[in-house]
């Protein structure tokens, strides 16, 4: 079974120029993601998806994969990218990493790996997910409703099921064959891999660097 990892990154982010670059506690932001899948032992190579010149890790399991034009714009989504990394490189199945979690564990990552791949008749793709304690709102036009309690039994926030998820953009597993079929990397039965509450923040906005610096 060949497995690799996926790691995309961009030199100039929308909302944070370079975010993947910011030093938090003298560690690059994309080198906590990429020393933890380093780490795995069920990964047989780390790609990082870029045309920056900026990696500084030297690995004998990382290697850089350089970016079509096409792939590397503002507008391109990753899923571009892992379509054209597929097309380039043979593996049974692909760990698609997002560089901005800084939470992500090999432990998860391996365990993970081993829920798909042992249930393979059972599940097609899986993703990371944090578990929702939260009342939910949703607006609509000047109001907003309620999506997960009815008003006239409001429940204790201890009571709110068990089975309501946040995913929170750490990982994806999937099958480079059906994922070149489906051309998303999220398709068929879908599973998921439970995290640690503190994984839910990712260096999206300005406001989260904060957060994060605390936290790591």
């Amino acid at each position: 079974m060949l497995i690799y990892a996926l790691i995309p990154l961009r030199t100039g982010s929308i909302r944070i120029k370079n975010k993947n670059f910011f030093k938090i506690k003298k560690k690059s932001v994309y080198s906590y993601s990429t020393y933890q899948a380093l780490k795995s032992r069920l990964i047989k190579k780390v790609f990082i998806a870029t045309n920056s010149k900026k990696i500084k890790i030297k690995h004998r399991k990382l290697s850089i994969f350089k970016r079509s034009k096409k792939s590397n714009t503002k507008k391109a989504s990753t899923e571009i990218v892992v379509e054209e990394f597929l097309k380039n490189n043979i593996c049974d199945y692909l760990v698609l990493i997002q560089a901005t979690n800084l939470f992500i564990k090999t432990k998860y990552i391996d365990l993970a790996i081993k829920k798909l791949i042992n249930n393979k008749k059972k599940y097609d793709s899986l993703l990371s997910v944090v578990k929702s304690k939260y009342f939910i709102w949703q607006r609509y036009k000047d109001l907003i409703v309620s999506k997960n309690y009815g008003l006239k039994k409001r429940p204790r926030s201890q009571d709110i099921k068990e089975n309501e998820f946040i995913e929170n953009g750490s990982f994806y597993i999937f099958s480079r064959k059906k994922f070149l079929k489906s051309k998303n990397r999220l398709h068929g039965k879908i599973t998921y891999f439970e995290m640690s509450k503190e994984s839910i923040f990712e260096l999206d906005e300005k406001e989260d660097l904060q957060i994060i610096k605390k936290l790591i």
